[in-house]
């Protein structure tokens, strides 16, 4: 039984207690069986619990599990498009493969189609380069390239496992007509423009306490 099912039938199970303890609970104070009432209250109060406890422990399961996704970006390198296959997830993903319609054309005239990787490891990122943002572009605004390209993939999360099958479109059209986002080493050079002044002020600090 998959885990969408089986968790399924749990939320079922849990909603049909609930309604009917809450049906008790109408019944009971008609009738002042005050007893019954708060026996039902009980009852819901240990379902609220439980819920709250599952759905933490569910989280934690679904956050350790191995998680690919696939995306072009920008914001890695400055002004160059990547292809990037990533484990977002919290264990090694197994068997992962990937097809890409319309064939992606990347550097040196070559082309991106398919691909089949053996596994990728937790927090692990594959990258593909394949053009300058403003070259691609260019191309696709004059035909010369696609706009939209959809990748159908799959992975497994243990080793010889089922495959867990994924479809989505990446384009980066969405990119047009905006601000090219910074790439890590500009975030880093933005952050700490001001780092000579709070030097300063951090030695005019340590120098007022050492005076004292």
């Amino acid at each position: 039984m998959s885990k969408k099912i089986s968790r399924g039938l749990i939320l079922s199970i849990e909603y049909l207690a609930l309604t009917g303890s809450i049906i008790l609970i109408f019944y009971s104070a008609f009738n002042s069986k005050w007893e019954v009432t708060a026996a039902a209250l009980a009852v819901i109060a240990a379902i609220i619990a439980n819920f709250n406890s599952q759905r933490v422990s569910w989280k934690q399961e679904d956050d350790y599990e191995a998680d690919i996704d696939i995306n072009l970006d920008i914001k890695t390198i400055h002004k160059m498009v990547i292809l990037v296959i990533e484990n977002s997830g919290g264990s090694r993903a197994y068997d992962v493969t990937f097809k890409i319609t319309p064939d992606l054309k990347v550097l040196d005239n070559k082309v991106i189609s398919d691909g089949d990787i053996k596994f990728i490891d937790k927090n692990e990122r594959i990258q593909y380069f394949f053009s300058d943002d403003a070259e691609m572009f260019a191309e696709n605004l004059e035909g010369e390239r696609p706009k939209d390209y959809k990748v159908e993939y799959s992975f497994s999360q243990s080793e010889n496992g089922r495959l867990i099958k994924k479809s989505k479109t990446i384009s980066m059209e969405h990119y047009r007509m905006t601000t090219s986002p910074d790439s890590d080493l500009e975030d880093f050079y933005i952050k700490n423009v001001n780092i000579s002044d709070k030097l300063t002020k951090l030695e005019k600090a340590i120098s007022k306490i050492s005076n004292k």
